[in-house]
């Protein structure tokens, strides 16, 4: 029997995925497959678990010796290497690296070409907007072979060390606005796939190192694998598509083997084959095979881990609310969604009803958004809500010193009138008629805080463009609905559904004149902040029930440590932002056949419609497999990319973007934009229903990870203990840990010294590193290598400043 029959005997229902297999991991509670098989080239049997597990936990867990698995003639030891990723954890970014701090990147790169010459290959890998982060430098060696050395930014400048974990994909700047991605294994391969044309990217430190980059730029995206001809190019296929499964949305997938290739090629060996033949005609090869390729089925996500908080896209925002929340999050000290949402549903309240975007001839979508950014006390959303509703406050401010003014010339007016009406009525010869009594002005509004829809209805009346529902606490919201309904449901929300759509709003009142009101259009967005625990409370299940929660966009990123920082709004993206507020509050509606006031339609390029309607047929397929909340939510998330598409092309047309070509139509950038964005919603979404229905012990598991991730992603059972008053003896601390290993949520590991340098301890550290909450702060720690390429025929010299890391 060979090592691979040997291998699927223990496996009966692995199921054909690719060149391989895939199963449930036995090492593991695993409730989707996880795991990967495949025969290599020499052989031997490769399990592979994309959860963590170790090959000889996996062969353990079947009764299998993973000498078992080696072919008889084979030499190779399946003793893992120490510095090789055998454990699937990566070494986290808390070590201080090794070696010497450059001021510069070039006098890093210089010390380097002193040692080793000049390099034949560099390559740059930026965040997305641009800044540099890392640099990857190639050697031939003379006698076959090569050497990679990467040079990355630190707190304390650059250092001959990978770049720490989560890092960019490779040319990232150049993936926005892309719908179809190549995905190849190392930058020379980017590079040449490039020269055809293509949009292509790769991880960063080779194809073992793919777990440490974020993908979610790739979320919703079409991506095309090009793999090498071997193994490792294989394995690189799987583990990046097992990233690509758990993106929301997912990508479209396809893998596309290159013809001839020899073995271990890739598509600079295609492209050197071809030497002198038209690069055109190469690309249209390449994407008529595309084209006939069918989708592969991306592994499912484990569903019974925690959901991971996911780094906001804010590379989706149009220049200058991209700069203005970066500037004004990392002046914070905050996520940067606790400024994106508000200023998305503060620039949706400024078009408000002048605007309506036609998806077919009777779906009319208004500018209305509900957002809901969530934290605990302290967390600084208050701050971050303050800054981005600033616009609407400035508006409102004026609004109400022309009202001080007008109510002055009234006053005036008044008197006068009243003077002249005493006069006229005395007179009882006059035929003249009584004076003209002045009119009282009414208030301009851009903003309310009351939330009973009796005391709103005038106020929209009176405003039709509509209005904002700024709250700093959202609680007040949600009981207000039941206010007048006896506690049971109902009251006011049915109203609410109303104005989320802009329909007519027919209102009785109790007192006041009139005691009628009609709205024919009545229009309000809403946003404002809340606690989790009150959240929990205050979104009861009617309001679930009745779609109402479906219709809010949620966001409640983990906390962040506070750090103190100088660093302010840039004062260029604050002035252009104002821009933007002020040219949304200057467009007017237009005016029907009868005079009336109307709003003026937007229509959709033929590509964005055909964007639109491709995320409407997959968020179908989505919303068919679910059921209950998240079914509700995803029918209300079907009209939001063409929502926030909407407002996305009017601050871009606000802000003058040359690359706008066409005021009167949403484009397919503002339509990706949008869909991207409604992507990272729903995962927030399952994420945050999911918090809601925690029992006590998966909260208590969930604040645990999140307070070693605060911490860097580990932590030893004293330090739990010392900072955490849940856990009061180090029994119980260390009791929680084991817990968490168990559950494959870490792992063990032995630190060199402990705390005060003493003898050896054992810290936890996490399976993952936590994610980006936005271009990161560069960690204040970080490891001081990478194992860069993967390749076995690679070795790093014993002296060497930086060394490999999984």
């Amino acid at each position: 029997m060979t090592p691979i029959e040997l291998a699927l005997s223990k496996f009966p229902n692995a199921r054909r995925s690719g060149s391989g297999w895939i199963d449930c991991c036995p090492a593991h509670k695993d409730r989707t497959p996880s795991l990967s098989i495949h025969e290599a080239d020499d052989g031997r049997a490769l399990l592979k678990c994309f959860a963590g597990c170790t090959f000889e936990a996996i062969c353990s867990a079947v009764g299998i010796a993973p000498r078992d698995l080696q072919p008889p003639t084979s030499s190779t030891s399946t003793k893992p290497r120490p510095t090789r990723k055998s454990t699937g954890i990566r070494r986290q970014a808390s070590e201080k690296p090794k070696g010497k701090a450059f001021p510069t990147a070039g006098e890093a790169e210089a010390q380097l070409e002193r040692m080793h010459g000049p390099p034949v290959g560099r390559w740059e890998y930026h965040y997305a907007r641009g800044e540099v982060v890392g640099i990857v430098l190639r050697w031939n060696r003379p006698g076959g072979g090569k050497d990679i050395r990467p040079v990355s930014r630190f707190p304390d400048g650059w250092r001959i060390a990978g770049m720490p974990p989560p890092r960019p994909l490779y040319g990232l700047p150049g993936l926005a606005g892309a719908r179809r991605v190549y995905i190849v294994e190392g930058e020379k391969a980017a590079d040449a796939a490039r020269s055809l044309g293509l949009i292509a990217t790769t991880s960063a430190h080779g194809a073992k190192s793919a777990s440490g980059t974020d993908w979610g730029p790739l979320a919703g995206l079409e991506v095309i694998f090009l793999p090498d001809n071997d193994d490792p190019g294989r394995q690189y296929v799987d583990v990046v598509a097992a990233i690509l499964g758990g993106l929301e949305p997912p990508p479209t997938v396809k893998v596309v083997e290159l013809p001839d290739l020899p073995d271990g090629g890739d598509i600079v060996d295609w492209l050197e084959a071809r030497a002198g033949a038209d690069p055109a005609e190469m690309r249209r090869e390449i994407e008529t095979m595309v084209d006939g390729a069918e989708a592969i089925d991306l592994p499912a996500p484990q569903v019974d881990a925690p959901l991971r908080y996911q780094r906001f896209p804010v590379e989706a925002l149009p220049e200058p609310v991209r700069g203005f929340v970066r500037g004004a999050a990392k002046a914070i000290g905050c996520d940067p969604v606790y400024v994106a949402l508000p200023l998305l549903v503060g620039m949706a309240s400024a078009i408000g009803t002048t605007r309506r975007l036609r998806l077919k001839h009777d779906w009319l979508v208004p500018s209305i958004i509900w957002g809901a950014i969530i934290g605990e006390s302290g967390t600084s959303k208050t701050p971050a809500f303050s800054a981005a509703m600033q616009f609407v406050d400035l508006r409102q401010q004026l609004q109400m010193e022309r009202y001080a003014i007008a109510m002055r010339d009234y006053q005036v007016e008044r008197t006068r009138y009243e003077k002249e009406y005493s006069l006229w009525k005395r007179d009882k010869h006059s035929t003249a008629d009584p004076p003209e009594e002045p009119q009282e002005p009414q208030p301009e509004r851009s903003a309310v805080s009351d939330t009973t829809v009796e005391a709103l209805a005038p106020l929209i009346l009176a405003n039709p463009r509509g209005l904002l529902l700024k709250l700093d606490e959202l609680s007040g919201w949600f009981g207000s609905f039941d206010r007048y309904a006896g506690g049971k449901g109902g009251g006011d929300s049915a109203n609410w559904l109303s104005m989320y759509n802009a329909q007519s709003l027919i209102v009785d009142r109790k007192t006041g004149t009139p005691r009628t009101i009609y709205v024919p259009q009545a229009a309000v967005s809403v946003c404002g902040g809340i606690q989790p625990a009150i959240l929990h409370r205050s979104l009861g299940r009617e309001h679930r029930e009745s779609g109402l929660a479906a219709r809010m966009l949620l966001a409640c990123p983990p906390r962040m440590p506070k750090r103190w920082s100088e660093a302010r709004i840039d004062p260029a993206d604050h002035s252009r932002m104002a821009q933007v507020f002020d040219r949304l509050y200057g467009l007017q509606p237009g005016v029907d056949d009868e005079g009336q006031s109307c709003p003026v339609v937007v229509m959709l390029s033929v590509d964005a419609k055909k964007s639109f309607e491709e995320f409407y047929n997959a968020n179908g397929r989505e919303q068919a497999t679910l059921t209950g909340d998240l079914a509700a939510a995803w029918s209300k998330l079907e009209e939001y990319p063409a929502r926030l598409a909407l407002v996305i092309h009017l601050a871009r047309w606000a802000a003058d973007d040359p690359t706008l070509e066409n005021p009167e139509q949403v484009d397919a950038a503002s339509m990706a934009a949008g869909i991207q964005l409604v992507g990272w919603f729903k995962g927030e979404t399952r994420r945050i229903y999911a918090m809601l229905e925690e029992s006590d012990e998966d909260r208590e598991d969930r604040e645990l990870i999140e307070w070693i991730e605060r911490r860097g992603g580990r932590a030893s059972a004293r330090e739990l203990q010392q900072g955490n008053r849940r856990y009061p003896k180090a029994e119980m601390a260390e009791s929680a840990l084991n817990e968490l290993a168990k559950a494959g949520r870490g792992q063990w590991v032995d630190s060199p010294k402990g705390a005060q340098g003493g003898r050896p301890s054992r810290v936890f550290v996490l399976s993952d590193a936590p994610p980006a909450n936005e271009t990161p702060e560069i960690p204040a720690e970080s490891e001081g290598s990478v194992d860069v390429d993967g390749r076995e025929d690679r070795q790093t010299p014993p002296d060497s400043d930086w060394g490999e890391v999984a």
